[in-house]
């Protein structure tokens, strides 16, 4: 049930604000910095560096490539959220750029599946097909991709990061993201509706 007012019947329950809360931004950057570090050391177990950078060096246009794919893939990522929140809603989301984060927001009320959903798409999706480009480009590819898949996931810790709270969280909720701001909504069992 996404709703675009809250319903009655609904009390706080808390928040996730990764701009205000240190321990939460602490939480995040540290997840973002393991995202980075152990699929680095995977990387170097399934492909060595050399033939990508002999790749990366015998174009003039490589090093550019990879910088423009690193860059690009930030508003596609938040487009990729934006894209799920209104095909849940039908409400368009809002954009934003709150440094450090770029976000995609909305002022619907998206209940606890939806919002994870809208949390994961960008990880999953993006995810899946860069390892298809992996799995189908020559060798030499692999660590460009590899990188924008690093990417993906250290860029992806502060959704994750809400997907695993939201997970373990009791109770019939609701969430309104506005960006950089999750404002959680417990149903109060002891409200009657009518």
């Amino acid at each position: 049930m996404n709703c675009k007012t809250l319903p009655r019947g609904y009390r706080y329950a808390g928040n996730l604000d990764f701009m205000r809360s240190r321990r939460q931004m602490k939480l995040v950057v540290y997840l973002s910095l393991a995202l980075i570090v152990v699929p680095t050391a995977v990387g170097f177990l399934i492909a060595p560096v050399e033939p990508s950078w002999r790749l990366m060096n015998s174009v003039w246009w490589g090093w550019l490539s990879l910088g423009a794919a690193l860059i690009l893939y930030i508003p596609l990522h938040e487009l990729t959220h934006g894209v799920v929140m209104f095909a849940l809603s039908g409400v368009p989301p809002k954009y934003g750029l709150k440094l450090p984060y770029a976000y995609a927001g909305s002022t619907v009320w998206f209940d606890r599946k939806s919002h994870i959903l809208t949390a994961l798409a960008p990880v999953v999706a993006w995810g899946a097909a860069l390892q298809i480009a992996i799995a189908r480009l020559p060798g030499e590819w692999f660590w460009p991709l590899w990188i924008v898949q690093i990417s993906n996931l250290s860029g992806s810790a502060g959704d994750l990061y809400t997907a695993w709270v939201l997970w373990q969280m009791k109770g019939d909720l609701l969430i309104q993201d506005t960006g950089v701001r999750m404002t959680v909504m417990k149903k109060d069992p002891s409200h009657r509706s009518g």
